[in-house]
């Protein structure tokens, strides 16, 4: 039997739709694949095995449902015979698809048929076979200028202030206007404004949730699904959960700004879906009414900075720091409590000495931890000459404070974050190089210059080279970013501490903007000469340092 012969058996067709190909019509559609590759296949006298589909998937790359399980069952030799309507259909990258059709497929005896390209490696010398490889250089340089017309026309969209969601967000629904902005929709509307306004009274998503749940209010699902008969495309347990309530309190869409293009895909290739950096996403302001105002919105993100709401006292006070003492030993947060106690034995009045202590110690007792006491008005003095210090040495030599500062936040020192930069700068060339070194040996195997095995080789060579450059590249990006961050969250620091020059005693708010948390050591004994430890961790300076506090919490408790 003839080669020839055993390919002439078992086929697989494979159709492929992109989301883009279906601007394009009929033409291009699943069903007329199908009844195209399926009459040749008749035609022929080949037994249809199985038919995979990919619907809605890009050709760029191979990481598709469909066309993994063709290639499988062509390993395994399930089929011999692969037919696809043109050789786009199978793949728009020119490298990959070269390596199937040139190598993979004969190595495993797989007879390949493009049939509106002529191709038939069942003909070696037919033209349709030579010219190939220049279709599949046009088949990606087409998918490329496709994907950046299409982006650009999405942008350009965006831009002009046009609402390119399937849905309106709840509270809103899709205008009728040429733009389709959001119109205010009730009752939600006042369902979203209610949610603001309880966290701008410190109430937690979580208790926000369960009091929607409590009054039976519905989700935007259900919601949607009520008013408008739109089901959700979801499973659903029909109830409000914290994530929920955080993703509206986040949304600025309800502040009247529309802001889009939040995420895009790493190239037309690789379609990963990454988010943008803030100034590269689209925002439009004013384009529709609000439901919430700017002074209630920055209220919620000052309550969603704070690590801790505080604890009221009878008459509403609450302590600068409460919330913000932990236990330096067991981690556990220091609970205020108070001592009644006499001045004289002889003396009737009491006097109460409000504190600090170990929630874990006042919950369990000496088997958990220590008492680690100590008075209110000595830790709140404690941490206000502290932050008067900083805000001193600021106001005497600012430049200097924040060289400091940044030294203290980051782990890269000038000298090799100078270093990081140009390292960067070598593997974004030595990836180009590679780049057109790939293309070389292809373009050479295919003018016969080398033989098939240096090619292969060559192939896995620069192939591994550029993943482990690209690995490399993207860890000195993320560092990079990370120094970035520190530098500018160390200008955001010495900006709120200038904000409280003249501040004359310590605040609920100075608090809550500058501190983190503060930890207490154990009092040595009230006769030893020992100083107590308190540490205090400032916000956006002290990152790294806090971070490694509460890891050494965890362990502890392990």
């Amino acid at each position: 039997m003839t080669s020839k012969q055993k390919w002439n058996k078992k086929a697989g067709i494979y159709l492929r739709l992109s989301k883009d190909d279906e601007r394009a019509g009929e033409s291009l559609s699943i069903e007329n694949q199908r009844r195209i590759l399926e009459k040749y296949v008749a035609e022929q006298g080949f037994e249809l095995i199985d038919c995979y589909i990919d619907d809605g998937y890009s050709g760029t790359s191979f990481d598709r449902p469909g066309v993994q399980r063709l290639l499988e069952d062509a390993k395994t030799g399930r089929i011999n015979v692969i037919i696809v309507k043109d050789l786009s259909r199978f793949g728009c990258n020119y490298i990959e698809v070269g390596q199937y059709t040139d190598y993979l497929f004969p190595m495993y005896n797989i007879r390949f048929i493009a049939l509106g390209d002529n191709v038939d490696s069942a003909n070696a010398e037919s033209a349709g076979m030579d010219m190939m490889p220049i279709m599949n250089v046009f088949n990606e340089w087409h998918a490329a200028s496709t994907s950046k017309k299409i982006r650009a026309v999405i942008e350009a969209s965006a831009r002009a202030g046009k609402y390119r969601a399937s849905y309106a967000p709840y509270g809103y629904v899709k205008g009728t206007d040429e733009k389709r902005l959001p119109v205010r929709d009730e009752p939600a509307a006042s369902y979203v404004l209610r949610m603001f306004e309880m966290r701008a009274r410190g109430i937690s998503p979580n208790k926000i949730a369960e009091a929607f749940n409590d009054e039976h209010i519905p989700i935007p699902s259900d919601y949607r699904e009520q008013k408008f008969g739109i089901p959700s495309t979801r499973r659903s347990h029909h109830l409000w959960s914290c994530a929920t309530v955080k993703q509206i309190l986040t949304n600025p869409i309800y502040l009247g700004n529309l802001v889009q293009m939040r995420t895009t895909s790493l190239s037309y290739k690789n379609k990963k879906v990454v988010r943008r950096e803030p100034e590269d996403m689209v925002t439009v302001y004013g384009t529709h009414e609000a439901i919430v105002s700017q002074e209630l919105w920055d209220k919620c993100r000052e309550m969603e900075a704070s690590v801790s709401q505080g604890k009221k006292n009878k008459t509403g006070y609450v302590n600068p720091l409460s919330g913000l003492v932990y236990c330096a030993d067991c981690g556990s947060k220091m609970h205020i409590g108070w001592n009644n106690t006499r001045h004289k034995r002889s003396d009737p009045r009491t006097y109460r000495r409000d504190n600090f202590k170990c929630g874990a110690y006042a919950k369990f007792g000496e088997r958990a931890c220590t008492s680690h006491y100590i008075q209110i008005k000595i830790l709140n003095q404690i941490v206000l000459e502290d932050i008067r210090s900083k805000i001193s040495l600021v106001a005497a030599d600012e430049a200097s404070v924040r060289q400091d500062y940044i030294r203290r936040a980051s782990r890269l020192t000038e000298a090799e974050s100078a270093a990081s930069r140009r390292q960067s700068r070598r593997l974004k060339a030595r990836l180009e190089e590679l780049e057109r070194l790939l293309l070389s040996v292809y373009e050479d195997k295919v003018a016969g210059k080398i033989p098939e095995e240096v090619c292969v080789s060559l192939l896995e060579k620069y192939q591994a080279e550029k993943n482990a450059a690209k690995a490399e590249l993207a860890e000195l990006e993320r560092r990079e970013a990370d120094t970035r961050q520190r530098q500018a969250d160390v200008n955001e620091f010495i900006r709120r501490l200038k904000s409280y020059m003249d501040v004359p005693e310590l605040t609920r708010e100075m608090c809550m903007e500058l501190i983190e948390f503060v930890t207490v050591d154990e009092c040595p004994g009230k006769y030893s000469k020992q100083p107590r430890e308190i540490h205090i961790y400032y916000k956006l300076i002290d990152k790294q340092a806090s971070q490694q506090q509460k890891i050494s919490w965890q362990n502890f408790n392990v």
